[in-house]
């Protein structure tokens, strides 16, 4: 047993002894390997023995997250995998004499690195909208010279956010990437499509934005500066706003309040709460609108489909609060209806929302008796001029005899029923009559208050009708209007449109 630990433990010995022997031989290697290829080696020089081609660069950008975007300052900020790959002449070696050293990792301010920046960054921390300042990791580059560099960066870049379809809006914002010391002829870039876009498990989903599709073309700008194009790599998104959570807070909540003030033209007039209601749910919406504004995207270009319908709720509740008042006038109106009125509300408007009503048309004596004195009033031959308790006695006394049939042969009332009238003129004038003679300071008969009750039951019963089919018309056209808005204001939206066609 003692022979067999002390063999193991000799062979262990042996075997480290060879293992940093053959490492230390690997570390020695790749630092003559470093030193042998920095020695004379200058990172800024362009790589290339041939300076007239220009040195090819493949770029591609992963997309890992949309971390917010902000439609008040018109930036979006995302985090993205950048990869850039491009050929150095300048950095080969044969790997057989570096103990097949085919690897090596260094630091990008060692190295020559195309100046890849972002032109349309908004970050204020980062000045450089990219490059060494922002790409921090080592870059890769094997025995053929092939560097290859992975970088982790987030970009906060300006976006023309149109704000027009809030909250199911739509927005298309592009990073552009490009070189910016050198042009065309000295560094070209190309798109690497297998390293652009957001694939596999990299892309992590944000709450409030549904990424459509991601996708980047190469152009050529000619600047003034320069005699040459400057190639670039324009990346665009196409995101779409996920707007369940608008729905639930903002537009529900605002389409409920609207539809409140309906209720006050099924409350019963004589109830007294139909202003209140109407005023409160004015005040309502007010207040709502006033709580959310801050969500609503600031922007005096483009009016947002949400503030729309906000304003035009508001201007329906204030409809309809107009309505009531008119509706209330109508039911405690007591003069008599004029006959257009009338052919509108129960020969129109009653039969169209079902209601059918029939309205009086027969003339109580006391519209007979005011037509009477109207027309005596209007007549410029007739003898107007006896006082008006006498006129009012004869008045009562042809109503009195033609109602109880008490009438002499030539018409007038017999001494008896003269009598009884007088009698009655003297008890009733100081308890019926409400109309005061300044003048004289006393009270005149007026003999067609105790004439008229059943016209003005009547007439009340005609108002009263005409009032509820009002309510009913106000209703059924709120109803319809309500949709109706709904419908025009959203259908603007072609993501709504899609819903539906």
């Amino acid at each position: 047993m003692k022979i067999l630990l002390l063999t193991w433990t000799i062979l262990s010995q042996f075997w480290n002894v060879i293992n940093s022997t053959s490492g230390s031989a690997e570390n020695s290697s790749q630092q003559r390997l470093l030193t042998t290829l920095f020695a004379k080696y200058d990172g800024d020089g362009r790589p290339g023995s041939d300076r007239s081609r220009a040195v090819l660069v493949s770029f591609g950008a992963k997309l890992v997250r949309i971390i917010n975007l902000k439609e008040r300052d018109n930036t979006i900020r995302s985090q993205w995998w950048i990869y850039q790959r491009w050929t150095n002449s300048d950095l080969t070696w044969n790997a057989a004499d570096y103990n097949n050293t085919d690897v090596i990792h260094v630091s990008p301010r060692k190295v020559w690195v195309p100046d890849v920046i972002l032109y349309n960054s908004a970050d204020d921390n980062d000045k450089l909208g990219g490059g060494t300042e922002k790409y921090k990791t080592k870059i890769s580059i094997n025995a053929s010279g092939t560097c290859k560099w992975m970088a982790p960066a987030i970009f906060q870049s300006t976006c023309d956010v149109n704000i027009e379809y809030f909250p199911f809006d739509e927005q298309i914002c592009t990073l552009k990437f490009g070189s910016w010391a050198f042009d065309g002829s000295e560094v070209d870039i190309v798109v690497d499509e297998s390293e652009t876009g957001a694939k596999g498990d990299i892309y992590k989903n944000n709450t409030e934005w549904e990424l459509v599709s991601v996708t980047a073309v190469r152009i050529e700008d000619k600047y003034s500066c320069c005699i040459n194009p400057y190639p670039s790599v324009i990346i665009t998104l196409h995101l779409r706003r996920r707007y369940y959570f608008y729905m639930v807070n903002l537009v529900v909540p605002c389409s409920l309040i609207a539809v409140m003030v309906l209720l006050s033209f099924i409350l019963p007039p004589e109830s007294g709460e139909r202003i209140g209601l109407g005023i409160t749910v004015l005040m309502a919406m007010a207040i709502f609108q006033e709580l959310t504004s801050a969500k609503l995207p600031a922007d005096s270009q483009y009016i947002p489909l949400l503030a729309k319908y906000y304003s035009s709720a508001i201007t329906e509740i204030g409809l309809a609060l107009f309505a009531t008042c008119v509706i209330l006038n109508f039911y405690y109106q007591r003069c008599v209806m004029p006959k257009w009125l009338k052919r509108i509300m129960f020969s129109v408007l009653g039969p169209m929302v079902r209601i059918k009503y029939v309205p009086s048309n027969t003339k109580s004596r006391k519209h007979l008796i005011v037509e009477e004195n109207c027309e005596l009033a209007q007549n410029s031959e007739c003898p107007y001029s006896a006082p008006i308790e006498m006129r009012t006695m004869n008045i009562l006394n042809e109503t009195l005899c033609e109602g109880n049939g008490c009438c002499n042969q030539d018409g007038q009332p017999s001494p008896i029923q003269r009598t009884r009238s007088r009698k009655r003129s003297i008890r009733e004038t100081p308890i019926l009559n409400d109309h005061v003679d300044k003048q004289q300071g006393k009270y005149l008969f007026d003999p067609v208050d105790e004439l008229g009750d059943d016209e003005t039951i009547n007439n009340n019963k005609d108002w009263q009708m005409a009032a509820k089919i009002l309510d009913r018309v106000v209703l059924i056209l709120g109803i319809l209007i309500s949709f109706a808005t709904f419908l025009c204001i959203f259908l603007q939206a072609p993501r709504v449109r899609e819903m539906f066609w």
